[in-house]
This record gives structure tokens, sequence and C-alpha cells, in this order.
């Protein structure tokens, strides 16, 4: 195999440092004629047999003047009544049910991985589109064939007003400021709440969207609270003042510090606490129940060499000193070394290990054979 793997900022006038500083979440970026692999990715006869699998999220969307849009959901078959209406075929999740697909992920080595939600695939004819709109999270459009016209603006808009009456959220009378025809290796970023319209200009055009979720804020305030107050005794109740002139249902200065207390004492858990509360919620959020019942055919340990990560599972680790790393998968913590650490989560193929850990995985199927 060889060392280096093709890079989305190969041959591009931007770096992955100046790319983070300038661009990401801020700005959109075009890459164009980028090497990464596409071959990884089903083609357009695969994708319709993903979508009519059970478990696999697919829409069709259509519209008759491009102004109102419609979907149905989960009916592939649908596609030969819609072909007069403009209809994009979307396939959700594609890195769980054809796993050879994370290798374009490859060409992506400044996200972090705990931030990658989903690799989603459209097919659609000529004029066709899903309608101008936004988007809550980071976004690469990867143009995998064919050609779309890709219109976007540089920052979210003061003022949008949705079309009225469309069954999907469309932006109303969208003007953009900037257009370019993506082709097979072009990438374009969006950040959040940029709004942007892409209309397949060719009969073959297909597109890759790679998906970048964050939780919010709420999230994860509240899963850090969730966390801590795991830690504290449920004997450990609230106490209240002692005073001669107390109101009955009245709240005042003693019950006010003492919830002050409480977030001050959780505000001073140390960097470890904090990292293992980060890592348990971000491993563990939007997690897929189907994890549970993937059904894998699992050979003899020792007996299958290389191995991978399973594509419903999340990873992340934290590096406690120079030796030690706490690894979160799916929300579970584990003890283990740096080297296991990295070895798990920065290499796509991974090399089966006598290591404790490793069974670990394996028997839980985080780790399943590679190409399963």
């Amino acid at each position: 195999m060889p060392k280096t793997k093709p890079n989305v900022f190969d041959g591009q006038n931007i770096s992955a440092n100046e790319f983070l500083k300038t661009h990401w979440q801020r700005a959109p970026y075009l890459f164009t004629n980028t090497s990464i692999d596409l071959t990884c990715l089903p083609n357009v006869a695969q994708l319709f047999e993903l979508a009519t699998q059970d478990g696999v999220q697919s829409r069709i969307v259509f519209s008759d003047d491009d102004i109102h849009y419609q979907a149905v959901y989960d009916e592939p078959d649908a596609w030969e009544s819609l072909t007069q209406h403009k209809p994009t075929l979307l396939v959700s999740d594609i890195e769980k049910w054809y796993p050879a697909a994370m290798r374009l992920m490859d060409g992506f080595p400044f996200i972090k991985s705990w931030r990658f939600d989903d690799l989603m695939m459209s097919y659609a004819p000529k004029g066709a589109s899903v309608g101008a709109h936004t988007d809550h999270y980071d976004v690469f459009l990867v143009q995998v064939k064919g050609t779309r016209i890709w219109s976007y603006d540089e920052q979210p808009l003061a003022q949008c007003s949705m079309v009225e009456d469309s069954e999907l959220a469309v932006i109303r009378d969208y003007k953009p400021q900037k257009s370019f025809e993506l082709k097979p290796g072009d990438i374009l970023y969006i950040p959040p709440e940029i709004p942007h319209h892409g209309i397949s200009s060719s009969d073959d055009c297909v597109t890759c969207s790679i998906g970048l979720r964050a939780p919010s804020k709420a999230e994860l305030m509240m899963a850090v609270t969730e966390f801590a107050s795991s830690q504290m005794s449920a004997d450990d109740r609230f106490k209240d003042q002692v005073t001669e002139n107390i109101k009955q249902a009245s709240i005042g200065q003693h019950e006010i510090e003492y919830i002050r207390q409480q977030l001050k004492t959780m505000s001073q858990a140390d960097d470890q606490q904090l990292a293992s509360y980060f890592g348990q919620f971000v491993t563990g959020y939007r997690l897929w129940e189907a994890f549970d019942d993937f059904e894998v055919n699992t050979p003899t340990v020792s007996d299958q060499t290389e191995w991978q990560k399973n594509p419903f599972a999340v990873f992340a680790y934290y590096l406690k000193s120079a030796d030690e790393a706490t690894l979160f998968v799916n929300g579970e913590v584990f003890n283990t070394s740096v080297e296991m650490a990295k070895n798990i989560c920065d290499h796509t193929h991974i090399v089966y290990s006598a290591d404790d850990l490793f069974q670990q995985l394996v028997a839980m199927h985080a780790l399943i054979p590679l190409n399963q």
C-alpha cells in the first residue's frame, strides 16, 4: 500500500492550516480537480440497490415547478413514476451499508473523526434539484460523476423567507452571490447556515455529501451535567437554612448560593475528568440503534490479520500522558497505551493485536474483519 494517500489539499492553492484558519466554519471554499479516491463509492446501480435494503434511509425529492419540493421516503421503486418530475434519489449513511466508502475520508485527515456524521449520495438527471436551502452542519459536496452547478453565498443571509406550501424547507427567491459547475473530483465546502443550491447539469449526476455534525451547546452541557452528577452521592441532599422568618413559597439567597456552589464544584473538574465527559458524549452521540444488531461473520480472531472499525461505531481518544491514553468507543471508556489508541483510531486498516483491549473491541463488534 502507498505510504501517502491522496489528500484534498494536494495540488490546491491552500494548505490545511490556511483552510482551517480562513474558511473552516466561516466561508465556502472550492477545491478543483482533486485526486481523492472516488472508486470506493457505490455506482448508480448499487446506490439504487442499497436504497431497497431494510434499514437504509432513502428519499426521492421532486418538483413540478422548481419552487415547491416534495419527497417520497424509503420507496426507491417510486423512481419510475417520478421521472417526469425532475427526481433526485438521496441515500443516507452510505458508509454504514457500504463500508469501503469510508476510504473517501482518507482525503480529509484534518477532520476529527468523531465529527463525522455520514456520507449521503445523490443521483439526479439534468435539471433536478432539492431546492435552495441551508444546513446546520459543515458539509463537503464531492462531485463523483457527471456535473452539477452549485450556487451559494459567502455568508449567512441577513433575512431569509421560505417557500410557502412546500413540503421541504426551501429558500424563496434565492439570488446567490456565486455559481460554479463542479466536475468529477471537484469539492465544494459549505459551512453551517450558508445558503446553497445545486442543480444537476448532466443526466448522470452523482454527488456525495460528507456531513459533519456537531452537538449543540445545550446538548453538550446537559451531557456534562449528567456525567458530573453521576459521580455525586444520592444521599447528599439540599439542606434548608434555619431561620425564624421563613416564607412558605419563597426562594431566597440561600437556595441561589447552593446552586451556584454546585456549578462551581463542576467547573473545578480537572482536564482528565472533562475529557472523559466529552469523550463519552461525542462517541455516544446520535448512535445508531442498529449497531447492537449489526451482523458480522467473525473468524477466529488470531486468524484474521487485518481489521477495520465498524462503520456504526464512533472512536476518540485522550492522551493522559506520554504513554497512557483513554479510548472512547460508543460512549464506553477504556484505559490503554497511546500506541494502541492511535493504532485503532488513526488508521483505516488495523493489524491484529493480542492486547486484551483489541479482543474486547472485537467481542463488542467495534472492530470487524477488513472488507466485512
